[in-house]
């Protein structure tokens, strides 16, 4: 087999969907002829862990190496789980890491990676070189061990690096410096994945003639895991809304929770078979709003489940929901949940602006689309989603389209991308 270094900070046993993308590739990539060596950090302070994804990783033989951070997650290394902060707390720790930190607060994770990485590169063989972002100073680590090993090198952005909206830039100073450490990163590759078109073509038009190309490997759902577990038990008849993942920045519950209010305020007579489920980490405020606004009965917060659990209350749903607020750079993007929501073939209710995340729910099929602030839009979406639970008629997502998201299948593109780096650069020495 070829070798692979998937350089990768957030890994399991670290949760929620982030870590994903890289433990699915890691599991899969042997079926295609690449030994993955992961390259992450001995987990600090994070806001969810979930062992059982470690252990399906390990259980497939996959050789992960950890390495000591020097980041502000080891000042909570004594609290698992960190707790999710309110968004204006979010917001200040974002600006003071903008000031502090470049690219980001894990910078302190470089040194230690490229001395490990080194090792790795001497005593195992590695063909070619992976990192994935964010954050970004996983693109610097993987640049840095290309230019001291020559190893051909892949970047991988699930989310932009210059443009993303929630990257903060407290002067133009800090966004030249974030435009110069990229330009640098990018001449060291060979080839850059990403995650949707949008992303494919800002990141294309900031690559000079002649760079490295730039390919679309989306996110995806893993069928193995959909096939492992049943449904969970129901003793109830009510049309289940459910929510899975966290919420940040301008993705919020609030206007959904107004506008099932709302809707349910107009049609009393729907309190009784309706329910909203949160499978996950909602802002601190959200107790409050669902207590205000007299939803006690019907909404359920059910907490962080680990990653088995979550598809046992997926698959239990009726309708499956999601949100991307609006706000500059939302049409780019493409939430991972959205394509584990894809792998239920199940209805989604999407409160959503136009982007890529719109275009991939139009070849699916089975979504109702309202805008992600507007609440009488939502009420009425939310009526209509109603009556074709109560006729029978939920539709049912394309089947060809959801095959497209399988994980093997897209740890294929991935191996096919790395095997045809390597040839070139074979063939250019």
């Amino acid at each position: 087999m070829r070798r692979v270094l998937l350089i990768a900070y957030y890994f399991p046993p670290m949760g929620l969907s982030g870590v994903q993308r890289m433990a699915k590739f890691a599991r899969y990539l042997p079926d295609y002829g690449w030994e993955p060596i992961v390259l992450t950090v001995h987990p600090g302070g994070y806001f969810a862990y979930d062992e059982t994804l470690l252990a399906e990783v390990e259980a497939a033989g996959v050789t992960i190496h950890r390495t000591f951070s020097l980041d502000p997650t080891r000042l909570f290394r004594g609290r698992r789980p960190v707790p999710m902060p309110d968004e204006s707390v979010r917001r200040r720790w974002s600006w003071l890491n903008g000031w502090l930190f470049i690219p980001d607060n894990k910078i302190g994770w470089l040194p230690p990676a490229v001395r490990s990485g080194l090792r790795l590169m001497r005593i195992r063989s590695i063909d070619t070189i992976f990192a994935s972002a964010p954050p970004a100073t996983a693109l610097l680590v993987g640049a840095l061990l290309h230019r001291w090993s020559g190893r051909p090198l892949v970047l991988d952005y699930r989310d932009d690096w210059l443009e993303n909206p929630r990257q903060v830039y407290p002067t133009r100073w800090h966004r030249r410096l974030h435009a110069r450490l990229e330009r640098w990163t990018l001449r060291h590759a060979a080839c850059v994945t990403t995650i949707n078109s949008y992303l494919q073509e800002a990141i294309a038009r900031r690559i000079p003639p002649g760079g490295p190309p730039v390919h679309v490997i989306p996110h995806g759902f893993d069928p193995a895991d959909f096939e492992a577990v049943a449904p969970e038990p129901r003793t109830d008849n009510r049309l289940r809304l459910l929510y899975s993942g966290v919420f940040y920045d301008a993705q919020q519950p609030d206007d959904f929770l107004r506008a099932l209010a709302r809707w349910l305020a107009e049609h009393p007579e729907t309190r009784a078979h309706v329910e909203a489920v949160f499978v996950g980490l909602v802002p601190p405020h959200t107790p409050a709003l669902i207590k205000q606004l007299g939803l006690q009965d019907v909404v359920t917060l059910r907490g962080y489940l680990p990653h088995r659990e979550a598809i046992a209350a997926l698959k239990a749903a009726d309708v499956l929901w999601l949100t991307v607020g609006e706000q500059p750079g939302a049409a780019g993007i493409s939430t991972s949940k959205l394509f584990e929501y894809i792998g239920t073939c199940k209805p989604i209710l999407a409160l959503i602006p136009e982007g890529v995340g719109r275009q991939v729910l139009a070849e699916y099929g089975a979504a109702y689309l309202a805008p992600p602030h507007d609440v009488a839009a939502i009420a009425q979406t939310l009526q209509r989603l109603y009556e074709d639970w109560k006729a029978g008629q939920l539709p049912i997502g394309n089947a060809l389209v959801v095959a497209r998201y399988d994980r093997r299948r897209l740890a294929g593109q991935l191996a096919a991308f790395l095997e045809a780096t390597l040839q070139t650069t074979c063939e250019s020495a």
